[in-house]
């Protein structure tokens, strides 16, 4: 007895001492896929209750020097990647622990963005790429646009359009929810860059896409927005108010309130300065923003003088644990002052007609944009989204037009008074139902949609030409109301064959019904008395049918994965008018393909083909002559057939990490079946007065149109990103065809650019770009009666800020552009120059004080050529002049818990905190 007494006692004190001299341990390891070793994703090691997380390196490895307990696990996650826990028990050694590679599994369906931390700037995830926003560092207090204008591949304009990869970003979301409506501007005008995690530009194929993975069709171009962790609790927001001359004002307000998925941010501004809150549909951008640490402040480019007053509302919120709603409400109220000077030639065979045109126009646009969510998780396998949304705007517009039109040596002179009034109800909801079974890869899904647009519109023409002493009036009253609903039903199953193989059936129904009633008044010029014309009205109803049955094979594949098949799409198109009766039927046979192989990591190359039908608008369809325009008489076609569009689009996406070098390249053709083009002439002969030049437009189906896109940049960064330069150009070419007095005419347009610019970007002293560009826009014709054409454009600027004494800035846009080609009338080569300085105060910059003198040489002036059918538009546009302003601006944020992993986003004294 005594001995195992004896002996328990000897193996408890040696456990003990063992206990007692147990030494904390590393524990490394290594990340792979498929493809390799995978950098940048989210490593975390929990030991008790305590937790620690590191990201993987360049060559996936990651490393927990001290490591207490026997026990441990350790999670990984990344975007596009499943969650993987792992758990283990030390032995009894003292050296480190080397575990085995850790294999992640591709995440094949993702309804919602995945925020992960990463250490490269880069990640190339096939439909998305990923920029880490703490790689591209910008001034504190700047917005999420500045960001934007260092990423590779991505520019800014401007007034604020973004572009990424070649393609117009046409909707922005943050936290992979819709923020105020999707507006671009709104978005990366008004949130902070320093409260960013990651920007994605994302290839987006629509809800139902991304829940089955069956994905067709030409996709759109978004960004997603994602928040730092540490900052998606808190308050946030800036005020501005600015004064200058000219009576130029500006007050500008944005306040969030953020408590994790519960979000509310308000927007508002009043100005006269071209500054936007929403884009509405409507032209003009940000104008010359005036506010601390954001852009430089250039010149605006949009055209026209615009008074903005907006108010907009957005909101999110976790609805219990299964239902979450978005949504947002946005109202603005615009007057814009615009004069264009331009010349249209219009070519014909029998001698080309020119008109010269001086307008003066002012708008006034009312716009109410109402748009919510509603996403109900019902279970894991059963899914519910609701989408209700409602416009409504108004205009009154008031335009004068002073002319002057010349054919085969003939000078007609004339004015126009044309006063527009308008009114444009608009609304909708669409219904998304997911089902998963139980059989992995099984699933369903219906996509229904209803919308419907109204337009009333009174335009009140009064057109006079003179010719030496005859004076010749036209005024008429044209009064028409549009309606128009459609009616859309999507439904998918895809059944899986097999572990990486899944076929999907689908069917496809959309009916559009569109009634246009136009009543035409003829006004006598000294009574004023208005009489009814029938022959120029109209009475017209037409729709247009589709049923669509696809067909799709998805394979997923360890380095590449593909999509292909076929639907049958007969099409019916049917329009009333007058007791006249017409009926279309189209049958097209619409291949699908869609091919993804990744080289390696972040070495992607992609291929997408779709086709598409397009329906022939209601003026291409009426059997009635549209007078509105007396320059121009258009005559419909009610046997056009629609059209029917083949695309593929080829993208290659290119980034190493360590060198930082990033190449997107991209290609797309487009052939058009049934093309709907115009067959134009001038009217002469009986009928028509002598002292007018008109043409008359007509429409019909041809073959032969077809067109290719292509586009790319390359940047390449130096010394640990303080110099960064960049190539990007493209060029497009489009055998446009157009038929003048009956004979076929190919347009062969050309258009070539090539760009360069150097980014300069040393902390606490200078934030620079260089730029330059050369564009080309080159057509030639087939007829030998049409006059070829070339314009050439030349751009230089210089773009950034310097920083001085901690607290002071120098900003400056400098832009030199050179037309050569364009009319004489409107010939312009603006040099722009803007440039501000302000000093920031307050604990950690949180107040500025600016004065900013905007285009000091007052030749800001808008340049465009159209080239279109037979015409061929140059214009001249007005846009805001020289003026100088003081403003100042202050900003709040308040965050509860941590504050990210990256501090001020900035660091040095550009992001460096005081008091």
């Amino acid at each position: 007895m005594f001995k195992y007494l004896l002996l328990l006692a000897i193996c408890f004190i040696t456990t003990k001492t063992f206990a007692q001299k147990e030494v904390p341990r590393a524990v490394m390891g290594g990340v792979i896929d498929s493809l390799g070793a995978v950098p940048g994703v989210t490593v975390k090691l929990k030991a008790g209750k305590d937790s620690v997380a590191t990201v993987s390196d360049v060559n996936g490895k990651f490393n927990f020097p001290t490591v207490g307990s026997k026990n441990f696990s350790v999670t990984i996650s990344g975007i596009g990647y499943q969650t993987i826990t792992r758990k283990y028990v030390m032995d009894n050694a003292t050296g480190p622990v080397v575990l085995d590679p850790i294999k992640l599994k591709v995440q094949l369906n993702f309804l919602q963005a995945v925020n992960i931390v990463a250490v490269n700037p880069i990640t190339i995830k096939e439909d998305t790429v990923e920029y880490k926003a703490s790689a591209y560092k910008v001034r504190e207090g700047s917005p999420v646009e500045d960001v934007l204008k260092k990423l590779p591949g991505v520019s800014v304009d401007k007034d604020g359009n973004v572009t990424a990869h070649g393609k117009q970003v046409t909707k922005v979301r943050v936290n992979g929810k819709d923020y105020f409506s999707g507006d671009v501007q709104t978005a990366t005008q008004n949130l902070p860059a320093n409260i960013v995690e990651n920007i994605q530009v994302i290839d987006d194929y629509g809800d139902q896409a991304n829940l089955t993975g069956i994905k067709t069709g030409d996709p759109d171009k978004i960004l997603n927005i994602t928040i730092q962790k540490g900052k998606r609790t808190g308050k946030f927001g800036q005020a501005t108010v600015g004064a200058g001359n000219d009576d130029r004002y500006l007050a500008r307000l944005s306040a969030n309130a953020f408590k994790e998925d519960r979000q509310v941010s308000v927007i508002g501004t009043w100005n006269n300065t071209n500054t936007n809150s929403f884009n509405l549909g409507a032209q003009g951008g940000s104008g010359g923003r005036a506010g601390g640490g954001g852009s430089s402040g250039g010149v605006s480019t949009a055209n026209g003088v615009t008074t903005n007053r907006s108010l907009g509302f957005n909101y999110r919120d976790e609805w219990g644990k299964k239902v979450t709603a978005y949504g947002s409400y946005s109202f603005s109220d615009r007057d814009r002052l615009i004069t264009n000077t331009s010349q249209t030639q219009n070519l014909f065979q029998s001698g080309a007609l020119l008109n010269d045109d001086n307008t003066i126009g002012r708008n006034n646009t009312v716009n109410h944009r109402f748009d919510f969510n509603i996403e109900y998780r019902i279970d894991t396998v059963n899914y519910l989204k609701i989408n209700p949304n409602f416009s409504y705007s108004s205009s009154n517009d008031n335009t004068t037009d002073v002319f002057t039109n010349t054919r085969n040596g003939r000078v007609i002179n004339g004015n126009e008074l044309a006063l527009t009034n308008a009114k444009s109800p608009n609304g909708g909801v669409s219904v998304l139902y997911n089902h998963k079974f139980k059989k992995k890869g099984r699933n369903f899904s219906i996509n229904t949609s209803l919308s419907f647009s109204k337009t009333d519109q009174g335009l009140n023409d009064q057109y006079t030409t003179r010719q030496d002493t005859i004076v010749t009036p036209l005024f008429q009253q044209i009064n028409t109301d549009n309606q128009s609903s459609r009616v859309g039903v999507n439904l998918s199953y895809i059944e899986p064959l097999g572990k990486t193989t899944f076929l999907e059936g689908n069917y496809a129904f959309s009916r559009n019904n569109t009634d246009n009633n136009r009543y035409n008044y003829r006004i006598d010029p000294q009574t004023g008395t208005q009489t009814y014309v029938d022959s120029l009205s109209t009475l017209y109803n037409y729709q247009f049918t589709t049923n669509k049955f696809g067909l799709n094979l998805r394979g997923v594949k360890t380095k590449y994965n593909y999509t292909i098949g076929m639907a049958v799409q007969p099409a019916t198109l049917t329009g009333e008018s007058h007791n006249f009766t017409t009926t279309t039927n189209t049958f097209n046979l619409i291949p699908t393909a869609r091919f993804i192989y990744n080289f390696k990591r972040n070495h992607t190359l992609s291929i997408n083909y779709s086709g598409s039908n397009n329906q022939p608008s209601f003026t291409q369809l009426q059997l009635q002559p549209d007078f509105s325009n007396p320059q121009n008489r258009v005559y419909g076609n009610p046997n056009l057939k629609p059209e029917f569009s083949n695309n593929i689009a080829l993208r290659y996406n290119q980034f190493d990490i360590a060198s930082g070098d990033a190449l997107f390249a991209n290609l797309s053709f487009n052939k058009t079946q049934n093309k709907i083009v115009t067959n134009t002439q001038p009217i002469t002969g009986i009928g028509i007065d002598a002292t007018r030049f008109v043409q008359e437009t007509r429409y019909l189906n041809t073959s032969g149109y077809y067109s290719a896109n292509g586009n790319y940049s390359f940047s390449k960064p130096f010394a640990n990103r303080k110099f960064t330069a960049t190539l990007n150009g493209g060029a497009s070419f489009n055998n446009n065809i157009n038929f003048i007095e009956d004979q076929r005419n190919e347009g062969k347009n050309w258009v070539f650019n090539q760009g360069a610019k150097l980014r300069i970007d040393i902390d606490s002293l200078m934030d620079t770009e260089v730029s330059g560009n050369y564009s080309i826009n080159s057509t030639r014709y087939s007829l030998p009666s049409s006059i070829n054409t070339d314009a050439k454009t030349w751009a230089l600027g210089l773009d950034g800020r310097n920083y001085f004494l901690n607290d002071f800035v120098l900003g400056y846009n400098l832009t030199q552009t050179i037309n050569k080609g364009f009319s004489a009338t409107v010939k312009a080569n603006p040099t722009l120059l803007s440039t501000y300085v302000e000093y920031q105060f307050l604990k950690n910059h949180l107040a500025v004080l600016r004065f900013q003198a905007f285009d000091l040489f007052n030749q800001n002036t808008g340049v465009s050529r159209v080239v279109s059918g037979n015409q061929i538009i140059d214009t001249r546009s007005n846009r805001l002049g020289r003026y100088f302003m003081l403003s100042f601006t202050m900003r709040l944020q308040k965050f509860a818990g941590r504050q990210g992993g990256r501090g001020n986003f900035g660091g040095g004294r550009r992001g460096r905190n005081r008091g």
